[in-house]
């Protein structure tokens, strides 16, 4: 009896071990492929948070597409405000694309949207007054679009939300949370690092199984 058991699990072993082996990991290149500008502008992202959590969330957006997209060229335009100002324009919509190309010779835009809604702080009422004693729980979502300038055309968009904890911030007399922290990253670094992952994936190459 024990060794017809035997034979019946080399057997189904066996079977498991050829079914597996017929199939390998094949890589499937990024849904967007950001070559095809030759340099892309990238507007700071926008938010209604106090500090430079703008900044550092398109920093490192700026540094997903280029690991994810080895020699993407980015050209940093700076924020919408300041680039409007410069072009003379009212907002950065389909018409604009067409003027930044013409001033900064890029190929393609992007900008994003950071919003941060529902922000429940934990406080210490005896430390409150410290940025370092105040962390919240916050909903953030980031939403992105890629224009190519030459009609001003949406070749790509996409959003992405995240609830996390966040520490190190502050809160104005008003009672509003501020963002100021010396070190971004260990703020909220891992908020947005989230958002980012989320927000990057059709940049980036992925695997999948396939029949040989």
């Amino acid at each position: 009896m024990i060794g017809r058991q035997v034979a019946v699990l080399l057997v189904v072993t066996a079977i498991f071990v050829a079914a597996c082996s017929k199939r390998v990991m094949v890589e499937v290149p990024p849904r967007v492929d950001l070559h095809l500008y030759e340099v892309i502008g990238v507007v700071d992202f926008e938010s209604d948070a106090e500090g430079n959590l703008p900044a550092f969330a398109t920093q490192r957006f700026i540094e997903s597409i280029q690991q994810s997209q080895p020699g993407v060229q980015v050209l940093e335009l700076g924020s919408a405000t300041e680039l409007k100002g410069t072009l003379g324009l009212d907002k950065l919509d389909y018409a604009a694309m067409k003027s930044i190309r013409e001033q900064y010779g890029v190929d393609a835009v992007i900008i994003g949207d950071m919003e941060l809604s529902d922000v429940r702080p934990n406080i210490d009422l005896q430390n409150m007054m410290s940025a370092m004693n105040v962390s919240a729980k916050v909903d953030a979502s980031l939403a992105t679009r890629l224009f190519e300038t030459t009609r001003g055309a949406t070749v790509w968009t996409r959003s992405a939300r995240r609830t996390d904890t966040v520490a190190h911030v502050g809160v104005n007399s008003g009672g509003a949370i501020r963002f100021d922290a010396k070190d971004p990253d260990k703020a909220y670094g891992t908020l947005v690092d989230a958002l980012v992952h989320d927000i990057t994936r059709d940049f980036r190459v992925t695997y999948e199984q396939a029949s040989r």
